[in-house]
């Protein structure tokens, strides 16, 4: 039997797990007079200029209105540019091209998993991960663009379950660095490449995510998140966890916002999501 203390800290624990998610929730979607003046007027200037329904969401529009600190001007600029890349780049189509080449060089990425509110999160693992191997055969521009599928498939399940149950504008990201080496992941030929997928997050994707986490984390990484750190926003920054190889310190942070049947055996859990390998599970 549990004692009334133990079910009230539980209790605690869960409404405190939701005030959190909520605060991201409501910070999200909360506007002053102001601000929603200044919404409407952005509504109305890009009315004819989106391609797409959901474009034309309050919800998808004040993320580029408050990302750009609610300059309309430099709101529609921005959004502009997207939807040119977005039409350069066939952002439309990728989704339906076959990339069986990425995924069969292991350069895996997994978004079966929610966290502890139900948002979707973005599994990368590094260890069975080449991309020296690939930008030294020529397909650096490849990966590229399979970056951008990915992050641009995490963003539209962030955006389709918003729609759906209404209580989400944002998932997470994590990423397990196990195996991570400067040779085979931050070689000076794949820096470029890697640069423009930062700054291509940075640019297409506002107010996507909530936390990236970074797990396994070597000392050298940290050469490359100071590269990376001037890139991104300011809000992206704030947004990065890093955490080292001390696997107790990273799963109680982890175990914060996921639980265990979430969450692949490479990070302490039970989750095995479709496509992974047996390298991912025996940990």
């Amino acid at each position: 039997m549990f004692s009334n203390s133990k079910i009230l800290n539980f209790a605690t624990f869960i409404i405190l797990i939701n005030l959190v998610g909520a605060a991201v929730f409501e910070k999200d979607v909360n506007l002053t007079m102001d601000q929603k003046a200044l919404l409407d007027k952005f509504k109305i200037r890009m009315a004819d200029k989106l391609p797409h329904e959901y474009m034309q969401k309050e919800i998808y529009l004040v993320k580029w209105l408050r990302s750009s600190n609610f300059n309309l001007d430099q709101a529609e600029e921005r959004l502009l540019k997207n939807l040119e890349w977005r039409k350069e780049q066939n952002m439309d189509t990728i989704h339906s091209e076959d990339w069986s080449d990425m995924w069969g060089a292991d350069f895996r990425y997994f978004t079966e998993g929610r966290d502890k509110l139900g948002r979707p999160f973005m599994v990368v693992e590094m260890l069975t991960a080449d991309p020296r191997k690939i930008v030294l055969q020529g397909n650096g521009d490849r990966l590229v663009r399979y970056v951008d599928k990915a992050i641009d498939e995490a963003c539209q399940l962030v955006q389709e379950l918003g729609e759906k149950y209404g209580n989400m504008t944002r998932g997470n990201a994590i990423t397990n660095l196990d195996g991570f080496s400067l040779i085979k992941h931050g070689c000076i030929r794949c820096l470029p490449f890697l640069i423009r997928n930062v700054v291509s997050f940075s640019q297409h994707w506002p107010e996507c995510v909530d936390k990236m986490i970074f797990v396994n984390a070597p000392t050298e990484i940290e050469q490359i998140l100071t590269l990376a750190r001037p890139l991104v926003s300011e809000e992206t920054r704030e947004n990065m966890f890093v955490y080292g190889t001390n696997k107790k310190v990273w799963m109680e942070a982890l175990r914060q916002d996921f639980d265990l049947d979430q969450l692949p055996p490479s990070l302490g859990g039970t989750k095995i999501y479709k496509g992974m390998d047996k390298e991912n599970f025996d940990y």
